[in-house]
């Protein structure tokens, strides 16, 4: 078990802010919209190392780290 960070897509509104303070290159994606749409973050677990500093920035509150199964190899 690990902990990763985990985005609320409902709650996101693609600041990019988790993104800015995130110090694992890649850990977390902004996704473009469709049509044009503003996009949403997204977090690629396998690369998030559960620090929280995207949860403590976020303006919206819509990160929360959570705890993850690791898969056996």
């Amino acid at each position: 078990m690990y902990v990763a960070a985990y985005i609320d897509q409902e709650k996101c509104i693609g600041c990019k802010t988790c993104v800015r303070v995130c110090p694992e290159p890649n850990a977390i994606a902004y996704v473009k919209g469709e049509d044009d749409k503003k996009g949403k973050c997204s977090v690629i677990i396998e690369r998030c190392k559960g620090c929280g500093l995207c949860e403590a920035n976020c303006p919206k509150k819509c990160i929360k780290l959570e705890l993850v199964a690791q898969e056996a190899a």
